[in-house]
C-alpha cells in the first residue's frame, strides 16, 4: 500500500518540476495516483487594474502574463512527459486549468491526500514563491516541500520537529503512513515545552511500532533543529507549519521560515 492514495504534484514550468514529480512518485509507490497540476494564469485574476488610466498598461501586462503562462505550461508538459516515460508511471495525469497559479492549486489540492510542491527559491517568480504557503494555508492538506536537488530516496530516517503545538500534532498524524515504514524516527525538541504538552520522550514512546528516539536541544532555532536532523542522517523532516503568525515568523525568524527557504531534504508540513 502507498503512503498516500492520491496526491497532487504542483508544477511551475521550472527546473524543480522533475524533483516534484520524483518525490510524488516515491509517495505513490505502485498503487497511488498522481495528479500533476500546472495552473495556467488567468490574466484577469493576476493583473490588477487601477482606474481608467491603468487600463491600457494592464492590457499590455495581460498579454505578457498570458504568453509567459503558455511558455510555463509547455515546459511543465515537457517535464511531465519526460518523467512519465522515464518512470513508467501509468497512473499519473496532467491537468492544466486556467486560474490563479497559487489559489487555484490550493483549492484543487483539497481533493488529495497530500500536496507536493517545490521549496521556494530566491530566483523564483513571485507567484511560484507564494505557491507553497498558499497550499499550506489553503488546501487543508499536508504539504511536502521538495528541494530542487531532491530524490526519491527519502523516508528511511525521519526527524519530527516537536513543540507540542496543534500543528505539530497534525503533521505527526499526517505523516503516519511514512513513519510506519521508516527505519528510524527522531523526535527533536528545542528548549522547554509547556508542562502540559506531551514531551519528546512521550511522543517517541507512542511510536512503539518503529524505532523512535527523542532528543532535546537546550535551545535553538530552525537552523539548530535542521543541523541536529542532518547530524542524525535524517532524510525527511516532519513539522507543523506556522505555529506562530506569519508576520511574527517573518520578523523574528522562525522554524517554518527557515525550513521553507533553506531545507536540504524534503519537509512534510501541516497547518
Amino acid at each position: 500500500m502507498p503512503a498516500y492514495a492520491t496526491m497532487v504534484a504542483v508544477l511551475t514550468g521550472s527546473v524543480t518540476d522533475e524533483a516534484v514529480l520524483t518525490a510524488a512518485g516515491r509517495l505513490a509507490g505502485t498503487d497511488g495516483r498522481i495528479q500533476a497540476l500546472a495552473v495556467r494564469s488567468d490574466p484577469v485574476r493576476v493583473v490588477p487594474i487601477v482606474g481608467e488610466a491603468g487600463a491600457a498598461a494592464a492590457a499590455q501586462m495581460m498579454e505578457v502574463v498570458e504568453q509567459q503562462s503558455k511558455e510555463r505550461a509547455a515546459r511543465a508538459r515537457s517535464a511531465f512527459d519526460a518523467w512519465r516515460t522515464k518512470s513508467g508511471n501509468s497512473r499519473a495525469e496532467l491537468l492544466q486549468p486556467v486560474g490563479h497559479p497559487s489559489e487555484t492549486a490550493a483549492v484543487l489540492a483539497r481533493n488529495a491526500d497530500i500536496v507536493v510542491v517545490a521549496r521556494p527559491r530566491q530566483e523564483d517568480e513571485p507567484l511560484a514563491a507564494n505557491l507553497a504557503e498558499a497550499c499550506l494555508f489553503g488546501s487543508g492538506r499536508p504539504v511536502l516541500l521538495v528541494p530542487s536537488t531532491g530524490s526519491a530516496a527519502f523516508g528511511k530516517s525521519i526527524a519530527v520537529f516537536w513543540n507540542g503545538s496543534r500543528t505539530a500534532a497534525r503533521a505527526l498524524g499526517d505523516a503516519q503512513g511514512l513513519i510506519a515504514t521508516a527505519e528510524n524516527v527522531l523526535i527533536l525538541t528545542a528548549g522547554e515545552l509547556n508542562e502540559e504538552f506531551p514531551n519528546a520522550q512521550a511522543v517517541a514512546a507512542r511510536l512503539h511500532r518503529v524505532k523512535a528516539t527523542a532528543r532535546v536541544l537546550p535551545d535553538g532555532d530552525g537552523a539548530a533543529l535542521a543541523a541536529a536532523a542532518q547530524e542524525a542522517g535524517c532524510d525527511l523532516v516532519v513539522m507543523g507549519g506556522y505555529g506562530h503568525s506569519r508576520v511574527r515568523e517573518m520578523i523574528l525568524g522562525g522554524v517554518t521560515r527557515h525550513m521553507m527557504t533553506s531545507a536540504a531534504v524534503p519537509v512534510l508540513m501541516a497547518h
